[in-house]
């Protein structure tokens, strides 16, 4: 119905009619009739004409009607030709937009035809490159299974010739730089054994399922132990070490033992705790945080990312029985349409012209992080608004307590100052040395406690970093001391930045069979403990 009332009311398909004027047809007929009636003697004999129609007022009345409907037709005569002119208008302007249309939807046509052609040109010539790619990736494969068929019994005596050196040269320069050779050959052989698998996670949990059988018979059997084929475990906190050695390229000290592991320069910021242990091959842990390290330490140089703090931080940690890595860098946030295939094989965001990623780091990390069951996950991190009360002690006794309002635009901070201004830092100056600077957050990130600092120079500069927060600190207080001028600055500090952070079970965890609860719906937990060895489409 809708659309009848449509085509009934559109000017197309029907033009404004012009009808007969019927009225004052018939009328002039009528009136003609009757004046024929009454001044033709035959008619009036044959036919008597009664005495009032005969009056003279009812022959005026009828020629007024009869004016009436004259006047009546011509206008409707006059509306329905300026109507019919108007659609006639309207219907030719209609069709010489449609002709217009057609000439555009045929040049368009024939400009999406040309284009059509090169977009098969285009496909064809990439189905070829994918097939070449795909012939090359599997020749690739095969050339690794034969270097690594043939390369097991070479690996094994350069190993023991290492083993030996190590063995007979107990301490001194000579016997770490063997060992440090054998740990090399060691991580090489590892590498090899991973990019040759064919799924890397199915590969890295049928070895955790033997590495549990092992570490189940030591603990079972603690009376009667007996040498093992290999060790099932081993500590996260010395892999971590060795993938920062790998990464910074300079040796720094070794952990000790039960011991936390504390590594702070302009550089890095590092903070690996004794956790529990897991199991596996260290290797493996090296691998996936060689990886993350490098993935943060590509933006720590570049243009825009600079900060005078760590621009790269490296926590190890223990949570609820998990062993909990987290890796902050000051690069750019990752969107969400990256996020989707951040971890997927040959994905790379790097996409300037000097540098392009191989999109491999990442899709390590993913595949040996599924092979422990665990998870990892991606955080982009913001730098917020915040107020901050800062009490300042003097040695004379003096206080100075003020606070400060920190907002954010284009993601820097500024202090917003007392005339309504904003700038970079907060400045006072002082005549009196200062004693302690107490700063306390009251914003809307919540109430980091109250933060001390002092034992400030006396006499030069000194900057402090905000110690609730060493991984990121929101603000530095600088300080200058000269003879009877001291001047003290508050900076509010950008953390604008990606952190990565990954989960895994720890051995005793997956002793205690803790980490996964079984559903009502077994199904549910099959389909999802199988999900993390299905293939992944290269």
């Amino acid at each position: 119905m809708d659309t009848e009332a449509q085509e009934q009311n559109s000017p197309v398909g029907r033009v404004q009619k012009v009808t007969y004027p019927w009225l004052s047809a018939l009328a002039a007929l009528g009136l003609v009739s009757y004046f024929a009636w009454l001044t033709l003697p035959m008619l009036s004999a044959r036919y008597p004409v009664p005495p009032l129609w005969q009056e003279e007022l009812l022959i005026y009345a009828l020629l007024v009607v009869f004016v009436v409907l004259v006047l009546w037709d011509v206008r409707r005569y006059l509306y329905q030709y300026r109507r019919q002119r108007a659609d006639l208008r309207l219907l030719r302007t209609q069709v010489s937009d449609l002709w217009r249309d057609k000439k555009q939807l045929q040049l368009k046509a024939h400009t999406y035809s040309g284009h059509a052609e090169k977009l098969k040109l285009f496909i064809s010539d990439k189905l070829l490159d994918y097939i070449e790619y795909d012939e090359k990736f599997l020749h690739f494969k095969s050339i690794a299974a034969e270097v690594r068929h043939n390369g097991v019994i070479s690996f094994d005596k350069v190993q023991r010739a290492l083993q030996l050196s190590v063995d007979d040269t107990a301490s001194g320069a000579e016997s770490e730089a063997n060992r440090e050779a054998l740990d090399a050959m060691r991580y090489l052989w590892d590498l090899l054994d991973l990019s040759t698998a064919d799924n890397l996670a199915l590969h890295i949990g049928n070895l955790l399922c033997e590495c549990e059988e092992h570490y189940y018979q030591r603990l079972l059997n603690v009376e009667q132990a007996r040498a093992l084929p290999f060790e099932p475990v081993y500590s996260p906190q010395r892999a971590a070490w060795r993938a920062l050695t790998l990464v910074c390229g300079e040796r720094p000290p070794a952990p000790v033992a039960d011991m936390d592991y504390l590594l702070s320069n302009n550089q890095w910021y590092v903070r690996l705790a004794p956790v529990a242990q897991l199991l596996g091959n260290e290797n493996h842990l090296v691998l996936l945080l060689e990886n993350l390290l490098k993935n943060a330490q590509y933006f720590a140089g570049k243009r825009g990312y600079k900060s005078p703090f760590a621009s790269v931080a490296l926590v190890l940690e223990e949570r609820e029985g998990q062993v909990l890595i987290r890796v902050y860098n000051r690069g750019p946030h990752v969107s969400d349409e990256d996020r989707t295939n951040l971890f997927q094989l040959g994905f790379s965001t790097r996409r300037v012209r000097e540098h392009h990623g191989r999109g491999l780091g990442l899709y390590f990390v993913n595949e040996i992080v599924k092979g422990y069951e665990g998870r990892v996950e991606v955080h982009n991190i913001h730098t917020r608004s915040a107020r901050y009360t800062v009490r300042i002690e003097l040695e004379n006794g003096e206080l100075a307590t003020e606070l400060l309002e920190v907002s954010v635009s284009d993601g820097q901070p500024q202090v917003v100052l007392p005339d309504g201004g904003t700038d970079d830092a907060r400045h006072w100056q002082f005549r009196s040395p200062i004693r302690s600077v107490e700063v306390t957050t009251t914003g809307t990130q919540g109430s980091d406690g109250t933060q001390c600092l002092a034992d400030f120079v006396s006499k030069g500069k000194d900057s402090r970093f905000d110690p609730a927060h060493p991984e990121r600190p929101q603000w530095r207080i600088h300080s200058h001391a000269k003879r009877g001028d001291h001047q003290l600055s508050f900076e509010p500090l950008a953390i604008t930045g990606v952190e990565f952070e990954v989960c895994l079970p720890s051995a005793q965890q997956r002793l205690d069979n803790e980490a996964v609860a079984i559903d009502e719906n077994i199904d549910e937990e099959v389909e999802r403990l199988d999900g993390y060895f299905k293939p992944q489409a290269v």
